[in-house]
Order: structure tokens, then sequence, then C-alpha cells
């Protein structure tokens, strides 16, 4: 749907006057800024993008179908200094992308506004990836598996983890990526059983499992992958575990496309746990949508009420954690497809064992 049509729909749906739009990944979607401050005051008919100078020249060349206004901060005053709003409006917010302060700051500045909270207000729509989207995760997903296949001959007893952790930063920085998506994991032995474990001083051990989390921002768009791999021959009961949570991965790909309800795909991948014996190692949730941020709606999780639409790019990434031992998962970014699914991903998921 286009913007403009979007936007008169949101509008008479709360019969009002505009949208404060504040989460800057949906600034981006809509007008193209990747500046860090600014605001859209999205009215039926015109958009206006609010930033400082420091943007003056970027808003210029980026920003597309929207009117840039270059002021000060707060936003709130610069808004109504602007007359982009008055005390008659009935604006929508989007309560989880604004502060307390903030809102306190509109509602000072412009005496008598009425601000609308409506959560998850674009979410569905920034879920459906563009082709330029989809082509700019296909290239950020290309950097970290060449990144996986290069720090390979790096996994040995004797590395420190926060060692390793620095190598694939900067092979991700060398091939080509603007930053990392998150904050790399690199855990060890019983670190590995801590789902956001971070990186140490912890040198790898033979014999032991060792995971991988890791992602990248290239040209905006966002990867995000997970190996588990073992140094050494590995006991019964890791080959075990390793094996279930691959065939829970499996199951989640091969139900999830187009129409499906997002409970059902999480459901699926606990119950496939559930059969090995492990669904009580299971923690997370399945996955999470992907795309302008590393973590975007929707969350795959069984409690969610959502449905798989075709252009959404998500993770699916079950693990099992025993506290003390070792823990597993593995990711992956898929691309919903009508009737099936794509792993962006080209490396592959059997044991890995260095």
């Amino acid at each position: 749907m286009p913007v403009d049509h979007l936007i008169r729909e949101i509008l008479r749906s709360k019969d009002a006057t505009g949208v404060i739009i504040s989460h800057l990944p949906h600034i981006r979607w809509i007008c193209g800024f990747t500046g860090s401050i600014g605001l859209l005051i999205a009215r039926e008919n015109k958009l206006h993008l609010l930033t400082n100078s420091i943007y003056k020249t970027q808003a210029t060349l980026e920003v597309r179908g929207a009117e840039v206004h270059i002021g000060s901060y707060p936003i709130a005053k610069f808004a109504k200094e602007e007359g982009l709003v008055n005390s008659a409006d009935r604006l929508i917010i989007q309560p989880e992308h604004l502060t307390v302060a903030e809102l306190t700051c509109w509602q000072v500045a412009i005496p008598g506004i009425s601000l609308i909270p409506v959560e998850n207000l674009l979410n569905k729509h920034v879920a459906i990836k563009s082709e330029e989207a989809i082509a700019g995760m296909r290239r950020a997903q290309a950097v970290s598996d060449a990144v996986f296949e290069e720090i390979l001959q790096y996994i040995k007893p004797g590395i420190h983890e926060n060692e390793l952790a620095a190598r694939i930063n900067y092979h991700h920085l060398m091939l080509g990526a603007s930053t990392m998506a998150f904050d790399t994991i690199v855990a060890s032995g019983p670190n590995s059983a801590l789902p956001h474990a971070r990186p140490s001083d912890r040198k790898l051990q033979s014999g032991e499992p060792l995971l991988l989390d890791f992602g990248c921002m290239v040209d905006g768009f966002a990867s995000d992958m997970t190996r588990t791999v073992h140094l050494g021959e590995p006991d019964g009961k890791f080959i075990k575990a390793y094996e279930a949570v691959k065939v829970a991965q499996e199951q989640a790909i091969s139900l999830a496309s187009a129409g499906i309800e997002i409970s059902a795909v999480s459901q699926v991948a606990q119950n496939s746990l559930e059969e090995f014996g492990f669904n009580e190692f299971f923690i997370h949730s399945v996955g999470h949508g992907i795309g302008f941020e590393v973590h975007e709606w929707p969350r795959i999780s069984s409690d969610s009420s959502a449905i798989l639409l075709k252009g959404y790019t998500v993770t699916m990434e079950p693990g099992v954690y025993f506290p003390g031992e070792f823990g597993i998962r593995i990711e992956d970014t898929i691309l919903i497809d009508s009737n099936t699914c794509e792993r962006l991903s080209a490396i592959g998921r059997d044991l890995l064992v260095i």
C-alpha cells in the first residue's frame, strides 16, 4: 500500500489529524532518512521531517516525499514554532517509541493537544520487505557467511573468546559491513548455556562446544546467524541435543510460509524438542523479525496472534541450554514466500567438529 494511502487509512481509523512517527527505522521506511535524530509528522496530504543542522545536507540527499525542517530541540517546541502542530490537533503516537519525558514535553509545549497511543502502528507494513530490502539482506548475509568460513581457521584450543569475537567483527568490516548488527556472541563450554553470553577472556578448550552468534549491517540491512560447533569429538548427550535443535529448526522452517499462524510455527519447534525430551531446556522464543533492525516485529512465539505474510523476513533459532554444561543454538534468517520460505544463509547446519 502506498504511504499516502496508508496514512489516510490510519488517520481515519482514529479520527486523527496527524501521526507522529518517532521510531527512526520507520522514518527511514517512509521517507529514506537514515540519521540518528529526527521525527516525522504525517498529515493526510503532506509529510514533515524534523531534524537538526547536523543532518541538513544528509536530509537533502536522502529524504523523499517529505518537507525537511531544520531546527533545534526540544522537538515539540520546534514543531509548534514551525506551525506544524497546534492545540486542536489529535495526533497518533507510537507509545513504545516515545519516552515519558518526550510525551511530557509535547503536552507542556502544546497545552490541549490530544495524543493518541497506538501500539504496533506500522509494524505489519514495515515487516513486508521490498525487493531493495531483500537484496540488502542477501548482501548482509553473504558477508556473514563468508566471515563464518574465514574464522573457522582461528577456532582452536587456547584462543580467547574475546579474541575470536574481535576477529569476527574485523572480518565483517573488511568485507564491507558498516557495523555489527549487535554485540557478537562467542561462548565456549559452560558459557554457551547462557543465550546472550558476552565474550570473555576464557580460553577455548578441547572437548567443549562453541556457540557463535553474529550479524552485520550492510546498506542499512541486517544479517543474523548462529552456529554451534564442537572442539574435538562430542559425547552422546551433546550429539542428541544437537540433533534435537537441528530437527526443531527444520520443522519450523518447513512449516513457515504465507498464511501460516506464527504460533503454529513456534509450537511445531517446541513439540519437536519435546519429542527428544529437551523442551524444558528451551528458554526463549523461536525467532524474531529482522530487516532495518536485527530485532523487529513479529516475535516468533506460541503466544503470537500474527500470521506470516509474503515478504516477511524472520529468524528461526531454537536452542537448548543446560546450566553449567553447555548450550546449543542454530539460527538462520528466512524469507517468507507464498507456499514456502527461503533460508538466506548458505552455511550448512550439520554438526561441525573441529
